[in-house]
């Protein structure tokens, strides 16, 4: 099969099937959509808003999109309070702060003060113009009295939530993990490090560039076990978008390349939010002193375009010890946009070829097969544009009726449109229109010529171009 992207195939009548991709109509043609969105980024990049006493405060930027000119406010909740992963009695309440920070917001009327607050659910942080203007600004938490919080690492979340005022449209809710370090001394090396190969934050795969298909995460063991322990990893949930779509399973494999110590999952295997072991020990604790754990994408061709992300925990065990936390990196799977289409004519060149045609020749037929590969989730059809009449060097004609088309499916899910045999026409002509879900999909155009003894003979051709449209 010959793949056909932003390119054409003439069909030398000879039918030349060239591929045109049309792009959807934008500008002024279409009507702009209704927009009423919320985001946030933090100030000094990444997806968690982490503070200890080397950052005791961390912005926060708030952009609110909108152009539905509805009057509308931001309410802030606490969705999880702050405590200890180690002892859920501990909890920072009062001394986890926000405060606003003036002059970043250009429209409307910042409701936090100047001053550190403490940090309170369905707490009015902002309330927008009149009409409702597009908008942003910068909110600043801190943590105060720091030395008189217990030592830990503490865990909360809390919620954006964006309110139309006098109006039906649906609000939106964004989430802020927050994430509190808590110490005295300067820590020492960890007993199990994990690192990403790049040493950021975060397992980046990606569906287009071939490089970024896979990355290694390194487990380094910096100390001495004298029990049998192992390693274990967890999603803390399903990889899903924003739009709220989840990763298929076998969307994301792992494996550990071969030890010399212990045992590891060497075969790949999808990842999970139920617990997995990684790796384990000998039975006296002996290990290697580096491990590491490669993740793969597996097949995405069904999977809807989209960014999914989760964040990955990685868990020690002891016989006799509770599950230790010993690290956390964000995955983040891009799966890219696909939107191509496929031709495959009846020779490898592309061209096919009515020569010498006779009035006594037998009917001729030749077939293209159409693959469009899409994971959009929109609908699409596939137009088919003829130049011109078929001719040949002459100038003859090919009478209506003698040149016919039909489509036929190769386990279609979509809609044939040319179901029965008619005269191929000038100009454009619908074959197919995909299923509801614009799934990937795959038919085939049968051209038949016939002729008689009122046809001239000789080479006739024309031109055809193949088009692929969102709907």
């Amino acid at each position: 099969m010959k793949r056909i992207m932003d390119r054409a195939y003439n069909l030398k009548f000879i039918i030349v099937s060239m591929l045109g991709i049309l792009l959807p109509v934008t500008g002024s043609l279409l009507s702009a959509e209704d927009i009423f969105s919320l985001s946030y980024s933090l100030t000094e990049g990444g997806y968690e808003l982490v503070i200890d006493a080397a950052n005791l405060n961390k912005g926060v930027k708030i952009d609110i999109t909108s152009n539905v000119a509805t009057r509308y406010e931001l309410v802030q909740d606490i969705v999880q309070p702050l405590r200890s992963r180690d002892n859920p009695d501990l909890a920072i309440r009062n001394n986890f702060v926000v405060r606003g920070l003036r002059g970043t917001n250009k429209y409307g009327d910042l409701r936090l003060t100047s001053d550190d607050t403490p940090v309170r659910s369905s707490e009015l942080v902002y309330v927008s113009s009149p009409a409702g203007d597009a908008d942003n600004f910068t909110l600043v938490y801190g943590i105060r009295d720091i030395e008189n919080i217990p030592v830990g690492d503490y865990y909360g979340r809390i919620s954006y939530t964006l309110n139309p005022i006098g109006s039906a449209r649906a609000i939106v809710t964004k989430f802020l993990d927050v994430h509190v370090r808590v110490a005295r001394e300067k820590e020492a090396t960890p007993l199990i490090e994990i690192i990403t190969s790049d040493g950021s934050p975060a397992i980046r795969l990606n569906s287009q560039r071939e490089e970024a298909q896979s990355s290694d995460v390194q487990v380094k063991i910096n100390g001495n076990f004298s029990n049998l322990f192992s390693i274990t990893q967890t999603l803390s949930q399903e990889l899903e978008s924003e739009e709220g779509l989840r990763l298929e399973p076998g969307g994301v494999n792992f494996a550990v390349q071969p030890v010399r110590k212990g045992n590891a999952v060497t075969q790949a295997s999808p990842v999970s939010i139920i617990p997995q072991i990684v790796y384990t020990s000998t039975s006296l604790g002996g290990a290697d002193n580096s491990l590491v754990i490669t993740y793969s994408l597996g097949d995405l061709s069904k999977q809807r375009a989209g960014r999914y992300s989760a964040n990955m925990q990685y868990f020690l065990e002891e016989a006799g010890k509770p599950r230790n936390l010993i690290g956390s990196l964000r995955m983040e799977i891009e799966n890219s946009r696909v939107f191509n289409l496929l031709i495959t004519p009846e020779d490898a060149s592309g061209v096919i070829s009515f020569r010498n045609l006779k009035p006594t020749d037998e009917p001729k037929r030749n077939e293209v097969i159409i693959e469009v590969k899409s994971n959009l989730g929109k609908r699409y059809e596939v137009i088919q544009k003829v130049s011109s009449d078929l001719t040949n060097k002459e100038g003859d004609v090919m009478p209506e009726g003698y040149f016919r088309m039909v489509t036929e499916g190769l386990d279609t899910r979509g809609f044939l449109k040319v179901a029965q045999k008619d005269a191929v026409k000038k100009g454009d002509t619908v074959l197919f229109i995909s299923d509801a879900k614009g799934s990937s999909d795959k038919f085939k155009a049968v051209y038949e010529l016939t002729t008689s003894a009122d046809i001239k003979g000789g080479d006739y051709s024309t031109s055809i171009t193949y088009s692929l449209l969102e709907l």
